[in-house]
């Protein structure tokens, strides 16, 4: 495995620690309601939550996760709901310059409205929501409403808009309106997930109070020369800072300067000699460097940052070589072997995945020796604390951007609204060390080459130069403008670059090798065939019977039950497993707990044969 010329990564990593100092927030979490648009029965809400989540508290909707309850939920997804709550801001906050009312996340089609007045709308859960609201805001009561359109009815408007049904194979509604929608993409259903479309505030809601200027921005590049790393530190200031001075710490380095008058932006560098480097765990130490960003004017404290930098670079090298074209990545001038796995989020409600649940995941990939991770494309951007917690044990995060199906990008609304989520993404995750890669999408180019998508959605000649334009416009041409403007990380347009089932896939670059679950190879091929870099592969296997229990009745649990076989979400059914079942253990399962502990056992088999012949092959 190798690196791609040019893209050398003198990656540096900001990891907030903190609230700028003077900053005066107030969360609005409290009092909230919830109910069907045009229902006047208002019920108690929990914020950050989803509406299924409401409903479920409130007893009007089962847990779609026990036995066949999914099915029942489903209307949920048509309906329109309204949040509102009532909030008394403190007299201090009524008093600062600026006033912001702030959503980290809102999914997804939304108006916003205080005090009866519309602040704007909203069609994307992975931006930040912000508004001004310092001629709205009252002393005494305020009334915050947040009025969500379903996004099924409104993903339905914006294809008929758009005039082309785009690949959408894992989308299980009878209109598949997904690639319209920046909407996790597996809440539409996906071949190992049910099909659960909410919406709801998902993530926190705050009032923001500033005054004269504030800290809009801090990004760092670094350039290492032997020992030496100059740290570029590039800050915007909102606001009126015009000669405001700046000073950053690195360390126990410090830099000064002075906004000159017009501009918002000034760029200070700090240089350290002998600093230690940010290792992956396995390679070295994870040492973080502290960082401290002031602003200031006439002595007087504006604004302050606090957060935490890491050294290091990084290279994708994708030069040919004898064999192909290589997949390696060099963190800190040394090829490094990379074990790992893809991510999906935790649940479905993505609101009940708190932030333990996400560091214990990464917890679990250190017990698991493993020194990368994929965030799979068709999930959500990973918080804050997953990030950090990569940070700290030295996991590399391998980072899809959030398109898992064909893109509109000649719909001028779309690609504007899809290039302020990468460009804050972007901005946020390559804030953190363990930051190694950004790719564009999970699987578009290897699906429209092979899968035959053409004939399956009947697209005309027309059609297919229109797609192929929006693809290299909006991966090969916008999104890695992007990436280079925010970070200093590598960037690939696409996982994988090959495609199983061929010889010549295996000598070049990125590679998912399902050819044993969907080819019906075997099992033994993992440890035939190997790719550069295999960025995804897998075999199924079925969990416990006392997790199994949990979710279904007794009667339920045996072969063949509907509620069970419900759970198989895969056009392959178990039928894969079955024939390895009578492959290596040369047995037919005859009670659900024989096929469960025997699913396990080939599955072990599979895994390891993949990861020996994997390791075996290295450096290759």
């Amino acid at each position: 495995m190798k690196p791609l010329p040019g893209f050398i990564l003198l990656a540096a990593l900001m990891v907030e620690t903190g609230l700028q100092a003077q900053l005066e927030q107030v969360p609005l979490h409290k009092a909230w309601t919830f109910a069907e648009a045009g229902d006047t029965v208002l019920r108690a809400a929990i914020v950050p939550g989803t509406v299924h989540q409401e409903l479920m508290r409130h007893g009007l909707i089962p847990d779609p996760y026990v036995g066949m309850n999914v099915d029942s939920v489903q209307w949920v997804e048509e309906r329109d709901w309204t949040y509102r709550c009532s909030f008394t801001p403190p007299a201090g906050l009524l008093e600062r310059g600026h006033i912001e009312l702030r959503f980290e996340g809102l999914d997804t089609f939304a108006e916003v409205l205080l005090n009866g007045r519309s602040l704007g709308r909203t069609d994307n859960m992975f931006r930040t929501w912000s508004f001004t609201v310092n001629e709205l805001l009252m002393p005494g009561d305020n009334v915050l409403e947040v009025r969500f359109t379903s996004p099924v009815k409104e993903g339905a408007n914006r294809l008929e808009d758009y005039g082309l049904q785009l690949p959408a194979d894992n989308d299980a509604g009878a209109v598949r309106v997904s690639p319209y929608v920046r909407k996790a993409a597996y809440h539409f259903g996906w071949d190992w997930a049910p099909r659960l479309v909410t919406s709801g505030i998902w993530r926190p809601v705050a009032l923001v109070g500033w005054d004269r200027a504030r800290i809009a921005d801090v990004r760092h590049r670094q350039v290492f020369r032997g020992d030496t790393v100059q740290v570029f530190t590039t800050v915007r200031v909102e606001g009126d800072a015009s000669e405001a001075r700046l000073s950053v710490t690195v360390g126990e380095e410090r830099s000064t300067g002075t906004l000159k008058a017009g501009s918002d932006t000034l760029v200070l560098v700090n240089t350290l000699v002998g600093a230690d480097r940010w290792e992956p765990i396995g390679s070295g130490e994870q040492h973080l460097v502290e960082v401290e960003v002031y602003l200031e004017d006439g002595g007087r404290l504006l604004d302050r940052r606090r957060s935490q930098i890491g050294l290091r670079s990084i290279e994708l090298d994708q030069r040919p070589d004898s064999i192909g074209t290589p997949f390696t990545f060099v963190v800190n001038g040394r090829p490094t072997f990379m074990k790992g796995a893809n991510l999906v989020p935790p649940d479905l409600l993505l609101p009940r995945a708190g932030d333990s649940t996400w560091v214990r995941l990464v917890r679990d990939m250190q017990r698991a020796n493993m020194n990368m991770v994929r965030v799979w494309a068709g999930g959500v951007y990973p918080p804050e604390a997953f990030l950090n917690a990569c940070d700290t044990a030295g996991i590399l995060v391998w980072q899809d951007l959030q398109f898992a199906n064909w893109v509109p990008w000649d719909d001028e609304t779309y690609r504007a609204n899809a290039t302020a989520e990468v460009r804050e993404q972007v901005a946020r995750v390559s804030a953190h060390p363990c930051l190694a890669l950004f790719c564009g999408n999970n699987e578009l180019d290897v699906a429209w080459r092979n899968w035959g998508w053409q004939s399956k959605y009947g697209y005309s000649e027309g059609d297919e130069d229109r797609m192929e334009k929006a693809y290299a416009d909006c991966f090969l041409r916008d999104l890695p403008a992007l990436v280079a403007a925010g970070s200093d990380v590598p960037y690939v347009h696409t996982s994988p670059l090959s495609n199983w089932g061929n010889a010549e896939g295996l000598r070049h670059g990125s590679l998912h090798d399902w050819a044993v679950w969907h080819g019906d190879a075997p099992i033994a091929t993992f440890g035939q065939a190997v790719g550069r870099f295999v960025s995804e592969y897998g075999f199924q296997s079925y969990p416990d019977s006392a997790l199994l229990a949990r979710y279904l009745e007794p009667e339920e649990l045996h072969l063949g039950s509907p509620a069970l076989n419900a759970r198989q979400r895969s056009y392959k059914g178990d039928a894969p497993i079955l024939r390895a079942i009578r492959e290596w253990l040369g047995m037919e399962p005859r009670s659900l707990g024989e096929f469960i502990r025997a699913s396990q056992q080939v599955q072990a088999q599979a895994h390891a044969q993949a990861i020996q012949a994997h390791r075996g092959a290295e450096p290759r």
